[in-house]
This record gives structure tokens, sequence and C-alpha cells, in this order.
């Protein structure tokens, strides 16, 4: 993995701390969203989230009054998260794809932040008649955040020629389809599968000012 894409999943980790300060909280959010992606939010219960956290059910109380406002902060924090990781990445130094290289290989990887369970829980919010409808309306608000950063890094590598032309949105609605979808391949799929390479990913997006690994006319 490259610097700049372990630097993405340092801000990913910092910026996660920075919403949820509190070490508990976190724990219960990160247990919790594990329960939700196995068993659903009709399936899981309060037993369940305190189990796998290592608390009891009186300590989850504490904190939170039901599964539904847990689901919900985890809604919230996965859609501030999705714009987040967009907005850090176009703030690194370097060529537009190379950005979004960076970005891809930091969602990729196996132990970051952004893409542990939050995809899935997004689905979930989009497709499911039991979800809160705080969380629904959380979800939709949000849903164009992640849009505002990564259309204009497509229009601005497109300048360059380093990405390919078309519809810049269309193809910033393709790369997070992509990145949703490995995502949920990732939980439903048994360990030991490799995801795709970076390259491969990317290929669609690919203009001819690149060598395809994030390197753009000879640059590092």
């Amino acid at each position: 993995m490259s610097e700049q894409s372990k630097l993405l999943e340092q801000r990913f980790n910092e910026g996660f701390e920075m919403m949820v300060p509190d070490a508990a909280i976190r724990k219960i959010i990160l247990n919790a969203t594990d329960v939700f992606a196995r068993k659903g939010l009709t399936g899981a219960k309060i037993k369940d989230i305190a189990a796998t956290a290592g608390f009891s059910q009186g300590f989850i109380y504490n904190y939170f009054p039901s599964k539904d406002a847990i689901f919900t902060k985890i809604v919230e924090l996965a859609a501030q998260g999705a714009g987040d990781a967009v907005k850090y990445a176009c703030e690194l130094q370097g060529t537009p794809y190379q950005k979004i290289y960076w970005l891809t290989e930091a969602l990729l990887s196996p132990d970051s932040i952004a893409m542990q369970h939050w995809r899935l829980i997004m689905v979930q919010t989009a497709t499911s008649e039991a979800i809160p409808e705080e969380a629904k309306q959380i979800a939709q608000s949000m849903a164009r955040k992640p849009f505002e950063y990564f259309v204009p890094l497509i229009k601005e590598g497109q300048a360059a020629g380093e990405i390919v032309a078309g519809d810049a949105l269309m193809l910033a609605i393709t790369y997070f389809s992509f990145i949703q979808g490995l995502g949920i391949t990732k939980i439903q799929t048994s360990a030991g599968i490799p995801f795709p390479p970076v390259e491969t990913v990317l290929r669609f997006l690919e203009g001819k000012g690149h060598d395809g690994k994030g390197n753009v006319n000879g640059t590092v």
C-alpha cells in the first residue's frame, strides 16, 4: 500500500474518533455494525450487541435507549464518513487520478474503518421497510455528500486527459457502486477471497495520461 493510502487510512480513523470521542461508544458502534451486518436490523438484539462488544446490556442502555438509536447513529456516521473520505483524498498532493487511486486503495484495505460494514448498512437503509424513519432521512439527506467532492475531481482528471471522457456524475455513481458492491461481497463471502486490485477496479476510469497504478505521465 502506498504511503498516501496509509495516510488516508489514518485520516479515516482520526475522523471516526473525532465524530465519536468516547471510546466506549466507538466500541459499541463498531460491534453493533458487525451484528447488524450479520443479522439485519430486525434480527439483531441489544443482547447480541452487548455480547459482541463485551459489555452488559445495562451498559449499552447507558448510551443508547434502543437498537434503533444505535442503528441510526451508525447511518449518520456512515453518511458523514463517506463524504469525508473523499474530502480527505482531495486534500492530498497529487493529480486527480492519483487521488482516486489512493482513495480506492485505502477503502479496499482489509483494515479500513470506511469499508468494514458501512456500505451494507447504507444498502439496508435504502431497501428495508424496518429501518427507522430517521435513519432513512439521514441517509437520503447526505447521499450526495461524496459526489460533491468526487465529481469535480473526475472533471479535473478529464481535463488533464487522465480520466476517460463521459458524464462525470455517471462515472462517480459507477465508482461508488463498485466500492459498495465490493464491501458487500467482502461481508457475504468467506475469508480468503481477495479483493480485485485497484487497477482492475479503476480500469473503467482510465484515460491515456497515466500508467494505471496511480502514476501520471511518469510522476510518482
